[in-house]
């Protein structure tokens, strides 16, 4: 099982959105402020793959984003006979 956590991606694809309107790339500061998320937690996120990760943690950021579930979480199954 192949559980891929996209905050990396959306955050980027949102940098994308503001650099189009002339706004800042978001931060991690920023995120965090935002988000209640402690900012050494999305620090990890982003950077490296996490095993396990708080339903609250997941709840914030979702609302902060503007992103659901099923966005910041993909799933591939193994590929095993």
């Amino acid at each position: 099982m192949a559980i891929k956590f996209a905050l990396r991606t959306i955050v980027a694809r949102q940098n994308l959105a503001r650099a189009e309107q002339g706004l800042p790339p978001l931060t991690q500061t920023e995120i965090a402020a935002g988000s209640g998320v402690n900012q050494s937690v999305v620090s990890k996120l982003l950077t490296k793959p996490q095993k396990r990760i708080d339903m609250l943690t997941i709840d914030r950021l979702c609302n902060y984003l503007h992103v659901t579930p099923n966005d910041l979480l993909g799933y591939t199954p193994d590929e095993t006979s």
